[in-house]
C-alpha cells in the first residue's frame, strides 16, 4: 500500500509511522527528513546547509497546525538564502535578529502550486557537492511555489528588520 504526503507528495510505501510534529506530512515523508538531517547536521559545515534544509521541508510541509511563526520564518530564510545569497548561518542570525522583535504573525495562505522536488529527491542523491546542489534547488522550488507570499515576506521582514535599527 502507497501513502501519499499531504505537504509535497511524495508517495511512499506506508509503514504506518505517525510522527508528533505540526508538519502536514506523512511519518515516511519526515523519516526522510530525518534522514536528510542527518546528512546536514553531520556535515558541520561553516555555512549551515542545514537550516536551509530545515526551511525548505517546513515551507513545504506547511499546514496541519503548523504554528505561523514557523511558516514565516522558514519563508523568511528562503527569502535570504535565495535572493541575498546567505548561508545558513547567516539566515540563522536574521532569525535570532526578529525573535526579538514582537510580532503577531498572521496565517499565510498555502501555495496551490506543486512542489517539484521532495524530500526524496535529494536523499536520491550522492552525498556531498550533488546533494548540497539539490538542497539549494529543492530551496527554489518551494520559494517559487510560494511566490504569492513574496511581497507579504519582503515587506514583512523590511518592517521588522528596520524597525528593530530604529528602536
Amino acid at each position: 500500500m502507497i501513502i501519499e504526503c499531504p505537504g509535497c507528495g511524495l508517495k511512499l510505501p506506508n509503514q504506518k509511522i505517525t510522527i508528533q510534529h505540526n508538519y502536514n506530512a506523512s511519518g515516511e515523508c519526515y523519516q526522510k527528513y530525518s534522514e536528510l538531517s542527518f546528512y546536514t547536521i553531520g556535515k558541520q559545515d561553516i555555512n549551515f546547509i542545514h537550516q536551509h534544509a530545515i526551511d525548505a521541508y517546513s515551507a513545504q510541509h506547511a499546514g496541519n497546525g503548523m504554528k505561523n511563526i514557523t511558516i514565516a520564518y522558514s519563508l523568511i530564510g528562503l527569502y535570504y538564502a535565495i535572493e541575498h545569497g546567505f548561508s545558513g548561518k547567516q539566515v540563522q542570525r536574521v532569525h535570532m535578529l526578529l525573535s526579538k522583535q514582537k510580532h503577531s504573525w498572521e496565517q499565510l495562505e498555502l501555495p496551490k502550486k506543486p512542489y517539484s522536488i521532495t524530500v526524496n529527491d535529494i536523499l536520491n542523491e550522492k552525498q556531498g557537492e550533488n546533494l548540497d546542489n539539490m538542497i539549494n534547488n529543492w530551496m527554489c522550488d518551494v520559494w517559487n511555489c510560494w511566490e504569492h507570499q513574496h511581497e507579504w515576506v519582503k515587506e514583512i521582514t523590511k518592517n521588522l528588520l528596520d524597525r528593530r535599527n530604529h528602536d
